[in-house]
């Protein structure tokens, strides 16, 4: 909202989008907005805004005319990989989309103001979407965390510039992730499992092999986060059950699945050393999940300041706006 406002830059490119985005329910209704954002450089920020990848210059407050991936394809994370050994540097991220035949799922670098290239495809049948790419300096690898169902729940691990793609643990909901943090104890991350207990956990190698181990439940799935000092932010989601339904009639519904524990979206806050506490929480709003889910979500970034900032989505109070909560 900070970027629409800047010298009249305009995000939405369509007058149907300009006038909609003006409504908190159509807005939610028809995700309009930006799902995601990631600076480039130091003059260019990148933002999925809708159903496209459009590139903001700073310098000269201009914005560029967009990338549109394959019809349904959307980001849920940028990645920025960075001195990993056998990688080069760069931009990515992987299709998040409705897939429920697994059909073929690309994984996008950028190579250019509005240009994208795919470096790597999961085959037909292996896959529903991916959820994030995590480079890790610790392990020099990068972690890609895929969903949704069976065998599709999974974390995989990346070398030599994607050309080895290793799947570690799958077929659990225990791996079945969206967020996480390479650590020197092994990958952070969170479940993000509707339909099964949800718990923040430890990926590590334990004697040559790659294990999870819990650190402690959580009462709802995890899709954001981010780093805040020596300590990791998760939040939790109000999402439903996501199996054995129409897309149609599971959007409707306000029946919680069975992994969301109560109508709360909240915030854990902490490490693996000292563990987590429950530090906010605020109730999701009476609209079906058409609407969007009750969650919140992060600016991008490690925050070492002492406010954790925060956007609330499909809440009773505070629904779309920006919070800051002062941590002591």
């Amino acid at each position: 909202m900070v970027l629409k406002s800047h010298k009249g830059i305009e995000l939405f490119s369509t007058i149907r989008e300009k006038y909609l985005c003006r409504f908190h329910l159509f807005r939610r209704l028809f995700r309009l907005g930006v799902r995601t954002v990631i600076q480039a450089d130091y003059q260019t920020v990148l933002l999925f805004v809708n159903k496209k990848i459009i590139e903001f210059d700073i310098a000269n407050s201009t914005i560029s005319k967009g990338y549109t991936p394959e019809k349904g394809i959307r980001a849920l994370y940028f990645t920025r990989i960075k001195n990993i050994t056998g990688f080069d540097d760069g931009i990515v991220f992987g299709g998040y989309l409705s897939n429920p035949h697994k059909k073929q799922v690309h994984i996008y670098k950028r190579v250019g103001i509005d240009a994208w290239e795919v470096i790597f495809t999961f085959s037909e049948g292996e896959i529903n979407h991916i959820h994030n790419i995590i480079p890790d300096k610790y392990n020099q690898c990068v972690w890609i965390l895929t969903g949704d169902f069976d065998d599709s729940a999974a974390i995989w691990r990346a070398t030599d510039n994607f050309r080895n793609v290793e799947r570690i643990l799958y077929n659990k909901q225990i791996y079945r992730g969206c967020i996480g943090f390479p650590t020197e104890k092994g990958l952070l991350y969170a479940t993000d499992a509707p339909y099964f207990d949800n718990s923040i956990r430890l990926l590590y190698n334990k004697s040559g092999k790659w294990v999870s181990g819990k650190i402690c439940d959580i009462p709802g799935s995890s899709i954001y986060g981010c780093s805040f000092k020596d300590k990791y932010i998760f939040s939790t989601t109000v999402e439903p059950d996501g199996r054995n339904s129409s897309l149609f009639k599971l959007l409707l519904s306000r029946k919680r699945g069975a992994g969301i524990k109560d109508n709360y979206t909240h915030i854990f806050m902490g490490n693996i050393k000292n563990g987590f506490q429950n530090i906010y929480k605020l109730e999701k709003d009476g609209w079906p999940f058409i609407f969007q889910f009750g969650t919140i979500r992060f600016p991008v970034g490690d925050n070492q300041s002492n406010y954790l900032i925060f956007e609330p989505i499909a809440t009773k109070k505070h629904n779309l706006s920006f919070l800051k909560l002062k941590i002591k």
